[in-house]
Parts: C-alpha cells; sequence; structure tokens
C-alpha cells in the first residue's frame, strides 16, 4: 500500500489523515472548510499549500483522495485535481464528491442508501463502487430538509410567528441574544446564513424535554425520509445509513423517523472519516 493522503472536505471544517503503507496513521488535522463551487483558485491553492507543510516531511504523499463539498461536476474535480498536482507535484490524485466519500465510508463494498445530514444535507443509492442514482439536495432555499439549516429556519420561523410555547420562545430569543432586525440582518444580508441557521441547532438539542421541540426535529427529520430517501426505488429492501452532525446529535429521533416510515437504519456516524480510513486500507481506487 501506498502513502495515501485521505480528506473529508466540508463547508464547515475539513478532516486529513495520512494514512501510512503500514495501515498506521502518519499524521491527522484539520483546516477551515473548503466549497469546491464557492471557493476561489486561489484560495483553494493556498489552503493545499498549508496543508503540505503540515504534513511529516518524511512521508511522501503518493496519493490523494479527496472527497468535497462542491465537487459536484468533472469539470470542479478537475480544478481541485490540478491544484493539487501543482502543489504537490507528480502524485496520483482522485478527486470525488463528499457524497460518495459518505457512501464509501457507510457501505464499503456494499450497497445501500447513503445519507448526510450536516449544515446541508444529501442522500444517494451506491451499488457498492458507485453512485447510481440521486435526489438532488437543492440547497438550504430549496431543500436541505432534515440539515442543520433547515432545522434553523424551523426554529426561528417558530419563534417569531408565535408557534413556540411562549416559554421556550422567550428562553431562545434571550439564549442568543436574537431580534427580528438582527435575524433579517443575518438571513439576507450574511454570506452564509445556511452557517447561521445551523449555529442555532444546539438550542433544540438542549430542550429535546420539550415535547413541542422533540416534535419539530421529529417532522424535520421525517420530512427528510419522506422527500429524499423515499425517493429511491427499492428503498425499503436496502440498508439505510447516515452521517454527519445532526444525524449523530439527533440519532434516536432520526432512527424514530425512518422506521416509522418502514426503513432499516444500520449505522449513524458523526463523520465519515474513521469509515474512509478503513475503506482505503482494503481498496485500491484507480
Amino acid at each position: 500500500m501506498k502513502n495515501k493522503l485521505i480528506a473529508d472536505a466540508g463547508s464547515t471544517k475539513v478532516e486529513w489523515v495520512l494514512l501510512k503503507r503500514d495501515g498506521s496513521l502518519g499524521s491527522t488535522f484539520v483546516t477551515d472548510g473548503l466549497n469546491a463551487i464557492l471557493a476561489s483558485s486561489d484560495s483553494v491553492t493556498k489552503a493545499f499549500t498549508e496543508v503540505r507543510k503540515r504534513l511529516p516531511e518524511e512521508l511522501e504523499v503518493e496519493e490523494i483522495h479527496y472527497y468535497g463539498a462542491g465537487c459536484a461536476t468533472p469539470e470542479i474535480c478537475g480544478r481541485v485535481k490540478d491544484t493539487f498536482t501543482d502543489v504537490f507535484g507528480t502524485v496520483s490524485v482522485n478527486v470525488s464528491s463528499d457524497l460518495l466519500g459518505a457512501a464509501r465510508s457507510l457501505f464499503g463494498p456494499k450497497k445501500g442508501i447513503a445519507c448526510i445530514l450536516g449544515t446541508g444535507s444529501n442522500s444517494c443509492m451506491y451499488d457498492g463502487k458507485s453512485i447510481i442514482s440521486q435526489i438532488p439536495s437543492l440547497g438550504y432555499v430549496l431543500g436541505d430538509e432534515g440539515s442543520g439549516a433547515a432545522l434553523g429556519k424551523r426554529l426561528v420561523s417558530d419563534a417569531f410567528k408565535n408557534q413556540l410555547p411562549e416559554s421556550i420562545r422567550e428562553k431562545f430569543l434571550e439564549e442568543y441574544g436574537l431580534t427580528l432586525s438582527g435575524i433579517l440582518d443575518n438571513i439576507y444580508r450574511n454570506e452564509s446564513p445556511n452557517k447561521f441557521l445551523a449555529s442555532l441547532v444546539p438550542f433544540l438539542k438542549d430542550n429535546l424535554w420539550n415535547p413541542y421541540i422533540y416534535s419539530l426535529v421529529l417532522k424535520e427529520l421525517t420530512k427528510f425520509v419522506r422527500r429524499n430517501v423515499a425517493m429511491y426505488q427499492g428503498a425499503h429492501s436496502l440498508d439505510v445509513s447516515f452521517t454527519g452532525s445532526i444525524a449523530f446529535h439527533f440519532a434516536k429521533i432520526l432512527r424514530e423517523a425512518a422506521e416509522s416510515q418502514g426503513y432499516r437504519v444500520t449505522s449513524i456516524t458523526e463523520t465519515p472519516m474513521s469509515g474512509l480510513i478503513e475503506f482505503h486500507k482494503n481498496h485500491h481506487v484507480e
């Protein structure tokens, strides 16, 4: 086996692992998030240059496997690959979507429906090698059901439309120092309103004891299952697995949402990295 640099790149953070030839870990660290669609070429070059500086000089990187947010087209993947070549020189580079990374992490060589629930949400049907079907996420404005952004949006909307129980509403607005004008600025003048909305999710986690909050989370996660998982042909006969911070922290409710619709949940992980390490230990990717 060669020395393999593996990256799980999300919009919030990027996890990097250098997997040595003997299967042990040569280096692990986290850098700032990177979305290939939104980031400029200069910022991507700068990010990869900083990564190279943090790697042990005595360990030559021989393969790079990058799974990234925004790596949605061959053209985008090609640009990211070219940047790696510019920074690392002659090295084998594979650039794929974060969704394929999630599928390989969750299922390895087996088939199933792989789902990401983090700041955003996504899903696909995976045949053990490739993504064979995908219901589009459509982003936080048109989709992203079950995501941190969607949960935050529902919480804010319910608070200002007086849907929340009064005691919970007052607690929420006071804890986050929220006003109507502040909310509108953060949503309509902020470069990353989805991240702002997702930042409110800890309030939901801390207040699941309240029946309204529990129901809010359950309804949103059920919406993800109905509008995404249920759309794959033969979904009820396939295993369904999840990765991402929202999936992990609301695992109990997520299982309830999926199982109430007749789906079999086999695993829920916080990040794909441990599964990706195992995948690349045992499988060669061209």
